[in-house]
């Protein structure tokens, strides 16, 4: 008998609609088949991925995205002539896209580090009298003025980073000042 209950014959079995290089299971049967399938294949496509990439991470990441693409359209795949092919390339494909991204991320590093020339090679330490000022701040002031004194960044840039308006940005400052002022003029 099968998934379904019907009978078969054990001298002939069913393999119409059979995945190629998936033992003969057919392409019904949905959820018990698709698991016989990731059994049969997973660890075979992660550990080529990693020969690929060199990296078991991303090998690892890209077979699993590449089952959950299979998963997704199952019914279509298991209608192709070969989806263990249909399953590498994506696996393929998403190590590409893996590597892509790391590459973009490698450049807008470099672009950002270039840009911003170090003051000096020591290491850097807050200033401490700095540091005992602004935390007597709300934390809206102290963020605003961290913004403003320290990365020194104009009050657009620190309403885009604070997701508030301009107006919001110089009020917070106006009262970071205004919180401030007694302290610093008594120094």
């Amino acid at each position: 008998m099968d998934d379904f209950g019907e009978k078969r014959q054990a001298s002939t079995p069913d393999t119409s609609g059979a995945i190629e290089g998936f033992g003969g299971f057919g392409t019904f049967g949905g959820r018990n088949r698709f698991e016989d399938f990731v059994r049969l294949h997973f660890y075979a496509l992660e550990r080529s991925l990693s020969v690929i990439t060199l990296d078991a991470g991303s090998a690892a990441d890209a077979a699993q995205e590449a089952f959950l693409r299979l998963y997704l359209r199952w019914d279509e795949v298991t209608k192709l002539d070969d989806p263990v092919a249909w399953l590498y390339r994506v696996g393929i494909n998403r190590c590409y896209d893996y590597r892509r991204g790391l590459r973009r991320a490698a450049r807008l590093l470099d672009r950002l580090t270039a840009a911003t020339p170090r003051e000096s090679a020591e290491p850097w330490t807050p200033d401490t009298d700095f540091l005992s000022l602004v935390k007597r701040l709300s934390k809206q002031q102290r963020i605003a003025a961290v913004l403003f004194y320290q990365a020194d960044l104009s009050v657009e840039e620190i309403a885009r980073v604070m997701h508030i308006s301009e107006s919001a940005v110089k009020t917070h400052l106006q009262r970071a000042r205004e919180a401030l002022r007694p302290l610093v003029e008594a120094d």
